[in-house]
Parts: C-alpha cells; structure tokens; sequence
C-alpha cells in the first residue's frame, strides 16, 4: 500500500429543484476519534503487505454507524481508507460495480465510492482507519459514475 500525497480541489454542484435532497452522510458515532501522525518516509513490509508514505501522513480511526438505509452520497478519499463491518451489512458501490460486505469482513475506499446501509431496520457498525496526507481534506463529495444499464 503506498499513501500518495496529492491536491485535492472541491467543487459544488448546484442542482435544479427536484425530489426531496437525500440526508447528510453519516458522522463518526459519538466516542473517541484517535489521531497520530505517520512520519513520512515510513516503508514497512512484511508477510505480502507493503506501506510506504513519502510525506507525513495523518492516521485517524473511529466508529461509523449508518443508520437504517442510510447512505453516504458519493464521495472520495485522499490516501486509502480502511474499513472493517462490525455489524450489519452494507453496499459499496465503486464505479458501476457493487460490493455486499458483512459483519467480520474489510474493505478499502480508494476510488470514488458510495456506500449504503440497505436494511430498513437495523444500523451497520464500521470500524474506519483513515491514512490521508497530513492537512489533506478527508473526504470530497463527487458525481456519480454514468453506468449503462443492461
């Protein structure tokens, strides 16, 4: 895994009056937000697992809870994001593919993404640790993919 160090630019979208806007993305659950700084120039390997950053990098991990179909609109991340479901399940939608993760199974978020709490009853837990340049935004809000339909 390798933490590029870029520029992120957002951007606003203006929309015409339409169906009613879909609710805010989820916030970090209420509880601790740990944050430390990765020296740059860390390299670390080992057993098939690589991590490189070549600037400092901030490391933030903290609890995400999507309430019932709940979404968090597309978006992306500078650096690589990691996430763990601790309960529930949720859709990760990257490009025009989707992706079905349940409770004990990881994922990464490298790539404009959106994802989706598809019960109507109960919440979906993730654990997240992020690894973002250090003063990069953390997150931006993008435009969906245009996917064909078969």
């Amino acid at each position: 895994m390798t933490v590029a160090v870029g520029v992120l630019v957002a951007t606003t979208a203006v929309a015409a009056p339409g169906p009613s806007p879909a609710p805010p993305p989820p916030a970090p659950t209420p509880g601790p937000v740990v944050t430390g700084t990765l020296d740059g120039g860390t390299r670390a390997r080992q057993d098939g697992i690589a991590l490189r950053t070549r600037e400092d990098a901030t490391v933030r991990t903290f609890t995400l809870t999507y309430p019932a179909l709940a979404e968090s609109g597309w978006h992306q991340h500078p650096g690589v994001v990691l996430a763990t479901v601790e309960s529930g399940t949720v859709v990760q939608r990257v490009g025009c593919r989707s992706n079905t993760w349940r409770a004990g199974q990881s994922f990464t978020e490298v790539a404009p993404h959106l994802v989706v709490n598809p019960s109507a009853t109960e919440p979906a837990v993730l654990r997240i640790t992020q690894v973002v340049p250090v003063g990069a935004p953390l997150r931006e809000n993008v435009d969906p993919p245009r996917c064909r339909r078969s």
